[in-house]
């Protein structure tokens, strides 16, 4: 009778453990669900091991024997715990907090073709190699006395920095519709990221702020004038990206499989793992996405009805104003990354940095997202794309 108690409660602990996986991965399976499971599996497993581990010592004083029948169910219970504390997002993927940044950022062990994420908030500016934000899916940051949170759904592949200094620093609480859902540490509300908005938990309703940032890759970082602040990465950062279970990567990303966002669901207008550029400041209504293979081949794009340009150097896309200081302005790629307005000869650099001419100010920047179709089309599924 004992052996089948420890199998039943084994058994409990095992299946709460890994339930997770068909939480996340089945679309119909609403995120609440996803929410309500990680409050309580810890409690759960944790629960059963302790009650069966004093029953287990219990039995050994009295008898003075270890019954090796138990052995299955304890290596259960065992897997269990072992699972909630290695499997999950949260420890799977482990926020970053508060990088130290590098003495000298040019020394770094970083390919120039790397792309890199490029901050500036509050007066500071900062740059992140996604190689190495992968890894964590969150980096954590101040700017001054401002929280950031740079977070990357690697499966998406949308990158989007939050302001959070009113709710303090966020972590990977799970995956749902193939894109990242995130949490603070404080409430431990869900967030879904490719929305910006709360799911459930203690701070719902709330949007999250998005903060401004750029795409660059590293040779044309190095060659700014003024160079961003960078952390201190080495080689071992920069290691290839893996799931815990190995080979699971490459399986969840290849083709058009997208985990947790069920085929009836998504948009079949083009593959799935299509690269898009998606113009997401709020000034844009309705939002405009663009393939970006057409982007970087026109490498110069102007949007004359949205009052805007997308520029296209070295596989990073941006996009800014088609106006400066109240002067319309038509930009051209220059020498170099610089960019040149045609009628004026304004120069700016490749971050719309002013360097030279006679439009003296910086250009304006709009808010973009480089993504996966997929991941777009579900989360914007009223805006206009724009073949070239």
């Amino acid at each position: 009778m004992t052996l089948l108690i420890f199998y039943l409660l084994a058994l409990t602990a095992l299946v709460v453990s890994l339930v997770f996986i068909p939480l996340i991965l089945v679309t119909a399976i609403p995120l609440s669900a996803v929410y309500y499971h990680s409050l309580i599996r810890k409690p759960v497993v944790w629960g059963i091991t302790l009650f069966v581990v004093a029953w287990q010592g219990w039995m050994i004083v009295q008898t003075g024997v270890f019954p090796w029948t138990h052995a299955v169910p304890l290596a259960l219970i065992g897997l269990s715990v072992f699972i909630i504390y290695n499997l999950y997002p949260s420890v799977a993927f482990p926020a970053v907090d508060y990088p130290e940044m590098s003495d000298d950022p040019r020394a770094l062990p970083i390919k120039d073709d790397a792309q890199v994420a490029i901050i500036e908030h509050n007066g500071i500016t900062k740059a992140y190699p996604l190689d190495y934000l992968i890894h964590g899916h969150i980096i954590n940051d101040w700017f001054g006395d401002r929280l950031v949170s740079l977070t990357y759904c690697a499966l998406c592949r949308s990158v989007i920095p939050f302001d959070v200094t009113d709710i303090g620093p966020l972590y990977v609480g799970a995956m749902k519709n193939g894109n990242m859902v995130l949490a603070d540490r404080k409430t431990g509300t869900f967030f879904q990221q490719g929305t910006f908005e709360s799911v459930i938990g203690p701070l719902h309703p709330l949007t999250l702020e998005m903060v401004m940032f750029q795409f660059l890759t590293w040779k044309q970082v190095k060659e700014l004038d003024e160079m961003p602040l960078m952390p201190h990465v080495t080689e071992h950062d920069f290691r290839p990206f893996a799931l815990p279970i190995p080979g699971a990567w490459e399986k969840l990303t290849k083709g058009d499989l997208t985990p947790g966002l069920s085929s009836a669901k998504r948009d079949k207008s083009f593959p799935a793992r299509t690269s898009v550029i998606g113009i997401t400041d709020p000034s844009v209504s309705p939002q405009i996405v663009y393939v970006k293979d057409e982007v970087l081949e026109k490498g110069v794009v102007k949007n004359d009805a949205r009052g805007l340009f997308l520029v296209a150097q070295d596989k990073a896309v941006n996009a800014f104003r088609s106006f400066a200081n109240g002067t319309p302005i038509d930009l051209s790629l220059s020498e170099g990354s610089d960019l040149k307005d045609v009628a004026t000869g304004t120069i700016w650099d490749v971050r719309g940095k002013y360097k030279s001419g006679p439009i003296q100010s910086n250009l304006e920047m709009v808010m973009t997202s480089d993504e996966y179709w997929y991941s777009w089309k579900l989360f914007h599924p009223r805006s206009e794309l724009i073949r070239l």
